[in-house]
């Protein structure tokens, strides 16, 4: 009867756990899990159970995931929550792979915002070039003159097929033939002046304009001679720069006929920028200036240096250097007068002459028809002529400061 019992206690207790598996399964963390189970015949029964069945048992069903929204819930016992995840935090994050251009160009483009599109787009506004700036290069320039000297005769052209560091080779050497050359001229002109003085000397006919400046220029040139000797012994290649930036430098000899036009055009350039800056000085000068009084006394509170550069003179010396050269200038210019006067008001002057004489009498010639380059030769002379006869103490350099002025002004 006893081991009747016994079956009867141990399958009523299996029940029970069945009946009660998930509130074992709720307590499986305990170590001993105890269980009293009331039979039938009254006698209560104590279950005692070891946690290691329980615990294999609770590894085998969790190893199978199921929803516990789905699980039965029995009746008190709290719902199953389950523990949030924490997200993996990596302590040492590697170096973030830049993007390819491949992976770049596939992104859709979107504009930019307007504070960076600014600074992307190009400026429209550009500085325009400086006109008194040569165009191209300064190489360019050296092989334009070659060129234009080679068609004139004056240098020798390479030969034809030959290579690049043999074309350099033949310009240069040229170019030093043509320099030597020149030098040997200054020394025949010098001679060829001298004579003409010797023939004045002797009693025979005077000089002529031509003469007289021909003369002044081998003076000139053989003050120029030793610095530019130097310079073609020591290093040739700068004289394209020379040229370019300091022309005084050069004699006339040493000049081809490409640079002496620049020359003659930036000192033209030169001469209407004075005009156009220096209106009231000229305005002043056309006041204090006249026929009876000394250059000084119409000089006196006016800035001579627009008036040394509207004819040509150096503006960098002082003031009293400027003075100095505008009055041997304005001497020049009286004896000048004269001598296109005895020679029919230079009737015989070419363009090119013609133009130098308004140059060196501060008379604008560009953008001037050439039809009124004659008259306004004529009249300075007359008015030259009528002032110097208007008065016998009148300064014929007096009278010529006061025709820069007037012609400055436009009274013609």
């Amino acid at each position: 009867m006893i081991s009747a019992l016994r079956r009867d206690g141990v399958a009523l207790g299996n029940s029970a756990i069945r009946r009660h598996s998930s509130t074992i399964k709720a307590s499986h963390h305990r170590h001993i899990l105890r269980q009293h189970v009331l039979l039938p015949n009254g006698q209560r029964v104590q279950l005692v159970a070891s946690a290691r069945h329980f615990s294999c048992t609770t590894r085998r069903l969790a190893s199978v995931p199921q929803d516990p929204e789905k699980l039965p819930l029995s009746d008190g016992a709290p719902p199953h929550i389950p523990p949030p995840k924490k997200h993996k935090v990596d302590l040492k994050p590697g170096p973030l792979k830049p993007r390819t251009p491949e992976a770049a160009s596939t992104l859709p483009s979107s504009p930019l915002p307007e504070h960076n599109a600014s600074l992307t787009k190009p400026s429209d506004t550009t500085s325009p070039a400086s006109s008194t700036e040569p165009s191209g290069s300064v190489i360019e320039t050296a092989k334009q003159d070659f060129a234009d000297a080679s068609q004139h005769g004056i240098l020798a052209p390479p030969p034809e097929g030959a290579s690049r560091i043999r074309t350099l080779f033949h310009q240069a050497k040229e170019l030093f033939k043509f320099y030597v050359r020149g030098l040997k001229l200054i020394f025949t002109n010098s001679k060829r002046a001298k004579e003409m003085q010797e023939r004045v000397k002797a009693g025979g006919p005077p000089l002529s304009r031509w003469e007289t400046r021909f003369i002044r220029t081998c003076k000139e040139d053989m003050l120029k001679l030793i610095p530019f000797a130097m310079i073609i012994i020591i290093l040739e290649e700068i004289i394209p720069l020379v040229v370019l930036y300091a022309p005084f430098i050069l004699p006339s000899t040493c000049i081809l006929p490409s640079q002496k036009e620049r020359i003659d055009a930036k000192k033209r350039e030169k001469q209407r920028v004075f005009l156009a800056s220096y209106q009231e000085i000229f305005a002043q000068l056309a006041e204090n200036a006249a026929a009876d009084a000394s250059v000084d006394s119409s000089l006196s509170g006016v800035l001579v240096k627009p008036i040394a550069g509207l004819v040509g003179l150096s503006t960098y010396t002082p003031r009293f250097l400027q003075v100095s050269a505008l009055k041997r200038h304005l001497k020049m210019l009286s004896d000048d007068d004269a001598l296109l006067l005895h020679e029919h008001k230079g009737a015989h002057l070419t363009q090119a002459e013609l133009r130098q004489a308004l140059f060196d009498r501060g008379i604008i010639t560009d953008e001037v028809p050439q039809d009124l380059w004659r008259s306004r030769l004529n009249w300075w002379l007359d008015s030259a002529e009528k002032l110097s006869s208007s008065s016998s103490a009148a300064d014929p350099a007096s009278v010529r400061l006061r025709l820069i002025a007037q012609g400055v002004l436009g009274r013609f």
